[in-house]
């Protein structure tokens, strides 16, 4: 039997940006409800993802209260917890992240400390921007860790970066092995990465899609978490994948690439360990504004869907169920 990939999203109309937040209507829960189930199908739930973030000490309680709120809703959430501090308090986000774990850490599903880290170029929208990033993922994760072990908590504790350039000589991840040593390694259920080949940098021919993911997952497996000393027993998440429509890119091609890329997960799962695919995003932003950002969605900004959309139903039909 072969072990399937467990597929995910982000399900909200919202992305953000070097320059801000690119947002359009307001989220139809019914519909992104009725999207969701049929997606799934008969198949496994879906892995839904969230972002919270964490400005400082001072908005640690008003990130209590947006968990709570979500988890009042029984969905067995991905969260995703943002450094965003520009005072650089790693004691109070170690703090912040241990409360999580403790308040909430038997009911979501995952939590994923700090979120693309080790991207300083991106401004608001990426977490290494914010000082200290590197020791507030190390900290926070040994953090999430020790109070996952001394509540038993069954959330999966984990981490998403983006690829690196050379990550073996960066000096990124050999900064993260010797602040936080085999601990770390040892602490962390899961190492993601959000990867938006021919988004990005240079456009990817469709042919090229699949070497270009193949070199992505080999070199994060290979060279990055070898170089923080984190073994392959450590699953692959692909925690962002997808691909925006507009000018020049238009719908068709989206479904073509999503499933390329999707596939060449599924080939590559058992020998790097990878377990999840997860889409950002479900829906467009904004599908009337022609700037990427706001059109990530398969789904139109109004719900309809896109070609990907039904791509992405076969394959998670196909390639999600034992």
């Amino acid at each position: 039997m072969t072990t399937p990939l467990t597929f995910g999203l982000f399900p909200l109309g919202v992305a953000g940006t070097p320059s801000g937040v690119a947002a359009g209507p307001p989220d139809d829960f019914d519909a992104i409800g009725r999207a969701i189930r049929e997606l799934q199908g008969e198949g496994p739930a879906l892995v839904a993802r969230m972002y919270v973030p964490w400005n400082g000490a001072f908005s640690t309680a008003a990130a209590h209260a947006q968990i709570a709120a979500l988890t009042a809703g029984k969905i067995p959430w991905d969260l995703v917890l943002c450094y965003r501090d520009p005072a650089g308090d790693i004691a109070a986000w170690g703090r912040f992240v241990a409360g999580v774990v403790e308040r909430y850490g038997r009911q979501l599903s995952a939590v994923q400390v700090t979120n693309e880290p080790n991207l300083t170029w991106a401004g608001g929208a990426a977490d290494g921007a914010f000082p200290g990033a590197r020791d507030a993922l190390v900290h926070g994760v040994l953090a999430a860790a020790a109070t996952k072990r001394a509540t038993d908590g069954s959330a999966a504790i984990g981490i998403a970066v983006v690829p690196d350039i050379d990550p073996a000589t960066d000096g990124f991840w050999t900064g993260v092995a010797e602040l936080g040593g085999p601990s770390f390694a040892a602490a962390l259920d899961y190492a993601g990465i959000n990867i938006y080949p021919d988004v990005f940098g240079p456009r990817v021919s469709l042919e090229a899609l699949p070497s270009t993911v193949d070199r992505l997952l080999r070199d994060f497996r290979e060279k990055a978490l070898t170089t923080a000393g984190i073994p392959v027993s450590v699953p692959i998440r692909i925690c962002e994948n997808g691909w925006p429509t507009g000018p020049g890119r238009p719908d068709d091609l989206q479904a073509k690439v999503l499933e390329t890329i999707i596939r060449t997960v599924h080939r590559m799962r058992a020998e790097l360990n990878v377990t999840h695919w997860q889409l950002f995003t479900l829906r467009d932003a904004d599908s009337s504004n022609d700037d990427l950002f706001h059109q990530f969605g398969v789904l139109h900004s109004d719900y309809t869907p896109k070609p990907a959309f039904h791509t992405l139903r076969r394959l998670i039909a196909e390639l999600g169920r034992p």
